[in-house]
């Protein structure tokens, strides 16, 4: 407690009330005199009236200098707080009932009695500040002192023919000290409850910071792993394709070389084929589409900038709900409806396109049909790469995806997801 420095908005409080307290005592003071004057009672000039005044208008001085804000420690300001307080009680001796002899003064004793209750306010004050800074310990020392600086005066007092008195102000100090105890235990309680509050709130900041933390990790490594799977879905299966092929073209160059140079055509094609893919593939992963415009909003711009590069018309029909969909099931969503608009692009030769993604008792239903050229499904013997990455997206999240198509009837592509999985 020694070496701790006092928080300056803590003295700045103090000082504030010190202010209160010295305007208090300049108030009585001249109130005094103004009530002499009054009754042609006969007041003399008394200067120890007002050492109280200046002790507490010295620590007011003291308090305001920075370099003496720096240095006060706990044991110091309780140090200060305990002068407060005893100056207090000096001061109600004095202002109140006079000091020294020749000094008669225009209160009663009945008076006397009220001003000590009047003064208790500013003894409440150095309480607070205990209750605050300190324990309940330093709390029961300070008004503990409080009592022994009232009743040593009563006790080694001369005056012995006012006895009932004397008695009944150290009772009326016993009882303002277990007031004082009161206030303070409730002081001290409610600032304990605070810190611990604050000491909860910073457990739990602690724990959020670590939850944010191992979120991030979590959302990097999910990152990885759909950077992985997009690769995996263009690259690696563009780049298989193309060894199997090459090796069979190898194989055929000396015996058939025309159905050589053929397969080494169709191996170009799908070379290129692969590499744009690979090329939107890594532009979506740079794209921050989803993020800033929503699912439902990209969905619309993805399908206009389609459909002016196809030549077709596009409807939509997308609950806006769906923009509260996790950003792993909204982004294989979106890249469902970007590979079939591409297919639609490259083969389907269509006029009209429907989008449409909807609730569907419970589940997330995506619709992308076109009136193109269509084909015999049952004929398609290998899934193109595009469908195939379709369908792996969909069904590595726990859905389903189905292609219905006839030649010359254009294409419907469902995909249906649980919506538990968001």
């Amino acid at each position: 407690m020694a070496k701790e420095i006092i928080d300056r908005r803590v003295l700045r409080t103090l000082r504030w009330s010190l202010i209160i307290q010295i305007i208090f005592l300049l108030q009585i003071s001249f109130s005094k005199r103004f009530y002499s004057r009054l009754l042609r009672v006969r007041h003399e000039f008394d200067p120890a009236t007002f050492i109280p005044l200046l002790i507490i208008v010295a620590v007011f001085i003291l308090l305001s200098f920075k370099d003496v804000q720096s240095r006060i420690t706990k044991s110091i300001f309780l140090l200060i707080l305990y002068i407060l307080a005893l100056t207090t009680i000096f001061s109600r001796q004095f202002i109140f009932t006079g000091s020294g002899q020749g000094v008669n003064t225009p209160f009663p004793l009945g008076q006397h009695m009220r001003s000590e209750w009047d003064m208790i306010f500013f003894l409440i004050i150095p309480l607070v500040f205990i209750a605050w800074q300190y324990s309940m310990r330093e709390v029961i020392y300070y008004c503990l002192l409080i009592i022994a600086a009232e009743a040593v005066p009563l006790i080694f007092s001369e005056n012995r023919r006012e006895l009932f008195f004397m008695i009944a102000n150290l009772i009326s100090d016993i009882a303002r000290s277990m007031i004082l105890v009161i206030v303070g235990w409730i002081e001290n309680q409610l600032v304990t409850l605070q810190r611990e509050q604050h000491s909860q709130l910073v457990d739990a900041n602690k724990k959020l910071r670590k939850y944010a933390l191992t979120n991030e990790k979590l959302a990097q490594t999910q990152e990885r792993n759909r950077l992985a799977r997009e690769l995996h879905d263009t690259l690696a299966h563009t780049l298989s394709s193309v060894s199997v092929q090459l090796e069979a073209i190898k194989a055929l160059f000396d015996r058939n070389p025309v159905e050589a140079k053929k397969m080494l055509r169709q191996t170009i094609e799908n070379t290129k084929d692969g590499l744009t893919e690979t090329r939107r593939t890594l532009f979506d992963l740079r794209s921050s589409e989803l993020e800033s415009f929503g699912l439902t909003q990209s969905l619309r711009n993805l399908g206009k900038s389609t459909a002016e590069r196809g030549g077709f018309k596009v409807d939509f029909r997308l609950d806006m709900g769906m923009d509260m969909l996790s950003n792993e099931l909204g982004h294989c969503l979106y890249r469902t409806v970007q590979e079939a608009l591409e297919n639609i692009i490259k083969h389907a030769g269509a006029k009209k396109v429907s989008i449409n993604l909807l609730f569907d008792a419970g589940a997330i239903k995506l619709q992308i049909i076109d009136d193109g050229k269509g084909f015999d499904v049952k004929q398609l013997k290998e899934e193109h790469l595009g469908i195939r990455g379709m369908r792996e997206r969909v069904e590595m999240l726990g859905g389903t995806f189905t292609i219905d198509s006839d030649p010359n009837n254009g294409t419907k592509v469902t995909a249906t997801l649980e919506r538990d999985n968001d």
